[in-house]
């Protein structure tokens, strides 16, 4: 029940939304600065460990910008969604184009991708971030739902 309240919150709203998934990002982010630096400084690191070191320092100095500024984080997700929608949904145009299974379904996916990722990229950062609120709160809701369904349903077969 606690993640559908969660997903109707984010519907409700979408700023809170965008600021809460801006802090996670930015935690995130913090997280894998210092396991890249802890591995670039390991003796078991196979890649350059200058490399390791750059993009550890990199992600703690995102993170750090991402949680002073959550809401700008979270812009730079919806910039980022759209942007991989619309390359995705490119592919996959091309893939419907050259294969013949499932074509239609190819074919409708990806132009909808292409739709989806151009309204992303260029809308309104208040318009991105309520579709990003949209998106989590759908995800929360259906996750929710089958939480529940999925207890109601062991607590069945423990009855029986």
């Amino acid at each position: 029940m606690i993640v559908i309240l969660v997903g109707l919150l984010a519907f409700l709203n979408p700023l809170a939304t965008g600021v809460a998934t801006g802090l996670l990002i930015g935690a995130m982010l913090i997280v894998y600065g210092i396991v890249a630096i802890l591995a670039g400084l390991s003796s078991l690191s196979r890649r350059a460990r200058w490399i390791e070191l750059l993009l550890g320092v990199l992600g703690i100095f995102a993170g750090a910008i991402t949680i002073f500024n959550p809401f700008a984080g979270a812009l730079s997700l919806v910039l980022l969604i759209g942007a991989w929608l619309l390359v995705s949904g490119i592919f996959e145009i091309v893939s419907a184009l050259a294969i013949a299974h499932d074509r239609v379904w190819r074919l409708l996916l990806g132009v909808l991708d292409v739709v989806l990722g151009g309204l992303l990229l260029s809308s309104e950062p208040a318009t991105g971030l309520a579709f990003l609120a949209f998106c989590i709160g759908i995800s929360f809701l259906i996750r929710g739902v089958f939480l529940v369904m999925l207890a109601l349903g062991l607590r069945r077969m423990t009855h029986a």
